[in-house]
């Protein structure tokens, strides 16, 4: 009777840790972040957090004015991944145009510029602010009085 208890309690906790244990990942698999899809998917941490700082710096905006804010207290904790905001979807596109500009445009201009160094950034237009000022409308030119005959 001794004898099945334990081979049944073996067996039991056999079965619990076989399916509690989680195969190890790699530090790549690790350090892999969800939803990437301007950004490169392998770009390092310090890299990606100097990306978004300069996001915040050139609109003037925190974290959550792209990102989904899912709990604020005890701290503001946001949804990264998530899509559901429109400002996180448009700074996708205005990236895609920056690189454009960047990499293409801007040696058509200044063929002597370093490849990889940004001549446009969210600052060049935004300068700290969420929506980019527009240029002053050109005055229409004064009507000159007509002589009379």
């Amino acid at each position: 009777m001794k004898r099945t208890a334990v081979l049944a309690l073996i067996a039991v906790l056999g079965c619990t840790t076989a399916t509690s244990q989680r195969p190890q990942q790699t530090p790549a698999a690790q350090s892999a972040y969800k939803n990437l899809q301007v950004l490169p998917k392998d770009i390092p941490r310090e890299q990606l957090l100097a990306t978004m700082r300069g996001f915040t710096r050139g609109l003037g905006v925190r974290c959550n004015h792209c990102h989904v804010v899912k709990e604020t207290t005890p701290k503001e904790v946001l949804d990264f991944p998530a899509d559901t905001k429109a400002e996180k979807r448009n700074a996708r596109v205005m990236l895609r145009m920056v690189h454009d500009i960047n990499g293409k445009w801007i040696p058509l201009v200044d063929p002597g510029v370093t490849p990889g160094e940004p001549r446009v950034t969210c600052w060049t237009c935004h300068r700290g602010k969420p929506e980019p000022e527009a240029p002053p409308k050109p005055e229409p030119p004064a009507q000159q009085a007509q002589p009379h005959p």
